[in-house]
Parts: structure tokens; sequence; C-alpha cells
């Protein structure tokens, strides 16, 4: 791949991870809303997945309101129930994957030890642990940025097996099960479009991206 189309890829990628991991980690607002449905980020996802134009499309839906503001109540409300609300959906990685079902486990080790193979360096006043699904998805939009910046090869190639590595260890394998449970719990069509839109993201960039990084011309 040419410098400037793996530059590009890796910026497509980046302003995607960055979208994710903003439906996880802030309530919804006006101002993310309007911005979401103006500069009309979602068509562009169209066409690569079925999970993903689902969620494209659930998500459409709800943002093409003449009066976003309207609707902001009822989805900051949904938020809360789902993510901090007293019966939460767990976020965390440990919880779908440990053995005991409990979080700050191995696996959250695990992830804080590649974020500082990779220099990301978190803030300690951070609320959320380091495999919280906004964490990890801000894990892959760092990774991206820091690929596309890079002029040197053997850097850019670093970056690559870093994701390559995080993906297959960490992220694909619970990246479903977690959005399986979100769009069973949500009400709304923008937490269903959400969980439908990560899911099949996630999974089409592993399968047709991140797992040919270094397949040979």
């Amino acid at each position: 791949m040419e410098p400037d189309d793996f530059q590009q890829v890796m910026k497509a990628r980046q302003n995607v991870y960055d979208l994710l991991r903003c439906f996880f980690l802030q309530e919804p607002s006006e101002i993310f809303l309007t911005a979401l449905k103006e500069e009309n980020i979602l068509n562009n996802l169209a066409g690569y997945d079925e999970d993903l134009d689902i969620g494209v499309e659930l998500i459409s839906t709800v943002i093409s309101s003449l009066d976003i503001s309207f609707i902001i109540p009822d989805l900051v409300a949904e938020f809360n129930r789902l993510f901090i609300g007293s019966l939460p959906i767990p976020l965390y990685e440990s919880i779908y994957r440990s053995k005991t079902g409990l979080f700050m486990m191995e696996e959250t080790v695990e992830v804080k030890k590649r974020d500082m193979e990779a220099g990301l360096v978190v803030n300690p006043e951070n609320p959320f642990p380091d495999d919280h699904i906004g964490a990890e998805l801000e894990f892959i939009f760092f990774l991206c940025q820091k690929a596309a910046q890079a002029e040197d090869e053997k850097l850019r190639e670093t970056f690559l097996k870093l994701q390559e590595n995080f993906f297959r260890d960490h992220l694909a394998v619970w990246i479903s099960p977690l959005c399986d449970r979100l769009y069973q719990e949500a009400e709304s069509s923008y937490f269903k479009g959400v969980a439908r839109m990560t899911k099949g993201f996630v999974t089409w960039d592993y399968r047709e991206i991140v797992s040919h990084f270094f397949d040979e011309d």
C-alpha cells in the first residue's frame, strides 16, 4: 500500500473509532448529535457489513428529527440506565472473559500492559478501568492515529502489529456478546443502533482490514 493510501485508511479508521468511543464515554448531547447529522458521517459507513448497515439506519432515523433537543432528555436517561444506573450493562472485558465473571481481573491488567507498551498515557483520574469498552476503542483510535503519523516504515509496522494483537487477544473476542446484550436491553432505536453499528464495524474492520495488515502483495 502506498504511503498516502495507508495514511488515508488509518485516518478513516481513526475517525470511526473516535465516534464509537464517544457513544460509550459521554452522554448524548445536542452538539454531538447535530454534528453527527450535519457532517453526514454515518452515510459513509454504509455498504460494508449487515450489522453496520442496520446500526447506521437505526441511528439515522433518530437524528433525522427536526428538533434534536427534544429527544436528548430521553436519550440521556437511557444512557444512565444502561451504563451508569443501579443495574448497568457490564462494559468491561474482564466480566465477559474471566472465569469468575468479575472485573479488574487479569484481562484488565493485560490491557493496561498493552497501553503502556504502545505509549498511551492514561489520565490517572480517568474513572474507567483500562478494559472498559470506551477505553479499548480509544486505544485503537490512538494506534490508528500513531500509525497515520509515523513516517518510518518500521514504526508504522509496530503500531499495526499492536493493533492486530489487540484485536485478536481482546477487542474482537468480546465485542459481539457486549453489543448483543446492549441491543437486547436498549429500548431506543439510538442505543440499539449503537450496539449494531459498533459490533458491525469492529467485526468488519478486524476481518477485512486488520487481519490483512501483513499479507504479502
